[in-house]
């Protein structure tokens, strides 16, 4: 009797033992969608509204202002016709700055001054100060 225990202790130790396992239940793997379809239709619905936008505008050009049109024939009896001042009466960052005025009239004259010196000293524009010494001072 021993024996038929001893044996049956080997068996089980060499027999495996069969499990039943149930599959585990999952929820549905949803698909993933890619974003740039999405990004694609907003760039694509940019680019047709700012086309649209561009060529509406094209068929109409834009008319002038009157008052457009005056400041603008202001601004051509605002150009200063007097030469600047020689760089050679001055010195250091002054003489540099008089040489720049000389070398770049076209430039200067399209300027405003933010010394208010149109206001103060009745210049017409940036190059009117280097008709005299004002740019110096």
């Amino acid at each position: 009797m021993k024996r038929n225990i001893i044996m049956a202790k080997k068996k089980k130790k060499h027999t495996p033992k069969k499990r039943t396992t149930q599959p585990k239940q999952t929820a549905p793997e949803s698909k993933k969608r890619s974003k740039y379809p999405l990004l694609a239709l907003i760039a694509g619905g940019v680019m047709a509204l700012s086309g649209a936008y561009f060529l509406y505008q094209g068929e109409n050009p834009p008319t002038q202002s009157p008052e457009l049109t005056e400041s603008k024939k202001e601004n051509i009896n605002l150009r200063e016709n007097r030469p600047t001042l020689s760089p050679q009466r001055f010195s250091g960052k002054f003489r540099r700055a008089y040489e720049v005025a000389r070398a770049i009239p076209e430039v200067l004259d399209r300027l405003y001054c933010y010394c208010r010196c149109r206001e103060n000293f009745g210049h017409k524009n940036l190059l009117s100060c280097y008709v005299d010494t004002h740019a110096s001072t």
